[in-house]
């Protein structure tokens, strides 16, 4: 009768510990335990609160810029660092060759809707402006077609820059994969995904010139809007997320990128980008 007793605790535990596997800490920041399981508690609408990403790109035009772009609750800035920087982005930017500009900006709209039949949406949208100012002396050759040379005078431009990008797809946690423990890992499947990308500059010219037969501050502008979609097989487009916290209404995930674009159309050269970097996410939940 005692060993029977014995063997029935034996099994009641084995039961419990399966019941209970997916209750325990998995993420470095998880609590140590809870009762509901990790893919309810991912469930549901998460605003994006605390976003950094560093990265690298590597241009096939020999431009290479660091950049890093950090957001803070509703607040959003960029940092770019250029390296080398190619003959047209200077036409652009009025900038120097190896030069940092630092854009801010607002964020429109960010955040994951995760659902428990394993399809989530995700959304993302800033805008980031930027105001420069540079002197071109009497004769400057490196003004392009932007001004006269004969004449020195300061371009003040402003430029502002809007992005949106959309995922839809499905989600699910990887299991015992390279080494992670199980529900450590989140994938999401991109089956559809949309682009928007909105620029434009205006550019204020101050000539340092008394007769000169024109307003001294004249200005133009230019805008342009670029707008991608794509489909894409399951599998076929992903990204791997390490969930470092699942804690209350509170989340953080992390990913490393590494990946090259490329870019071409017929009869034309085309262009490729390396780019390499980390990312961070910081989620709150609203019930």
């Amino acid at each position: 009768m005692k060993n029977f007793r014995i063997v029935g605790l034996l099994l009641i535990l084995v039961v419990l510990s399966t019941l209970l596997e997916g209750c325990f800490r998995k993420g470095e920041n998880d609590p140590f335990i809870s009762f509901s399981s990790r893919k309810a508690r991912m469930s549901g609408r998460w605003d994006i609160a605390e976003f950094t990403g560093n990265y690298l790109l590597k241009l096939n035009s020999g431009e290479n810029r660091k950049i890093n772009l950090k957001q803070s609750g509703s607040s959003v800035s960029e940092l770019t660092e250029y390296i080398n920087m190619a003959t047209e982005t200077q036409d652009s930017l009025q900038a120097g060759q190896d030069t940092s500009i630092e854009w801010k900006g607002k964020i429109v709209e960010a955040y994951f809707d995760i659902r428990a039949d394993g399809t989530f949406d995700y959304a993302y949208e800033y805008t980031l402006e930027m105001t420069h100012s540079k002197f071109f002396p009497e004769g400057d050759s490196t003004v392009g077609i932007y001004a006269p040379t004969s004449y020195a005078f300061t371009i003040d431009s402003t430029m502002k820059r809007n992005y949106r990008t959309e995922y839809r797809g499905r989600w699910n946690f990887l299991n015992n994969v390279d080494g992670s423990k199980k529900g450590e890992r989140v994938i999401f499947e991109i089956e559809n995904a949309a682009y928007v990308s909105n620029l434009a500059i205006t550019y204020v010219y101050d000539f340092d010139i008394d007769d000169l037969e024109i307003e001294h501050d004249t200005s133009f502008s230019t805008q342009s809007l670029e707008s991608e979609n794509f489909k894409y097989a399951n599998g076929e487009f992903s990204t791997v997320w390490y969930l470092d916290k699942l804690k209350g209404q509170e989340a953080t995930m992390m990913r490393e990128l590494d990946y090259i674009y490329t870019h071409a159309l017929t009869g034309f050269e085309g262009y490729k980008t390396t780019k390499k970097g980390t990312e961070m996410i910081e989620m709150s939940q609203q019930k």
